[in-house]
């Protein structure tokens, strides 16, 4: 991770300025047409290998939802929701109550919170870097999953997908990575 330079808050907000990880983006090496399951694998077994007794960052559902209620009630959520691919939410309020009525067991270990292409370089040693830790800590291991299936579908192909999860030898929890990915779309 990157090493942090400054940290400063003001009433408004807080800031934190890291210098610069080494390497490329895996997007990178995606837009190239170059593997990246495997260091996909590695990068969420480097997370979740994190010890967690006594983390102070708690990423679980309970305060994720407590997050969104806030972002919602103050006009912050995010303003590209896509409930196209989720009928019968018509707006973000709708989706936090189903998520809400519907939250799943949580098996839980260190999590980024946003575990995707752009967050984690790798440099010409396959040596992973992780960037954008803000929501970093105890939380469920498939919202990480959930991410990189997500980039990996999107980005790749559903094969590659399907080779990561076996490639992390987990059959895929629907539920779960639903959960995650709707979640996801109100931050």
């Amino acid at each position: 991770m990157p090493e942090i330079v400054l940290v400063a808050a003001s009433e408004d907000a807080e800031f934190m300025i890291t210098r610069g990880v080494p390497g490329e983006p895996l997007a990178a090496r995606i837009a190239a047409g170059r593997p990246v399951t495997e260091l996909f694998r590695d990068a969420l077994r480097l997370l979740q290998a994190v010890p967690v007794e006594g983390c102070p960052f708690d990423s679980r559902i309970a305060a994720r939802l407590r997050e969104a209620e806030y972002l919602i009630a103050h006009g912050l959520c995010a303003d590209d929701c896509d409930f196209d691919q989720w009928p019968g939410f018509a707006e973000p309020r709708d989706l936090l109550a189903h998520l809400d009525a519907n939250r799943p067991d949580e098996d839980l270990v260190f999590t980024h919170g946003d575990l995707c292409d752009n967050n984690v370089f790798v440099d010409d040693r396959d040596n992973l870097y992780f960037i954008d830790l803000g929501r970093g800590g105890l939380a469920d291991r498939w919202s990480d999953i959930a991410f990189i299936l997500r980039n990996l579908r999107d980005d790749v192909s559903e094969d590659a997908a399907d080779n990561f999860l076996k490639a992390i030898g987990t059959a895929d929890n629907r539920e779960k990575r639903t959960f995650f990915e709707q979640l996801d779309e109100l931050f």
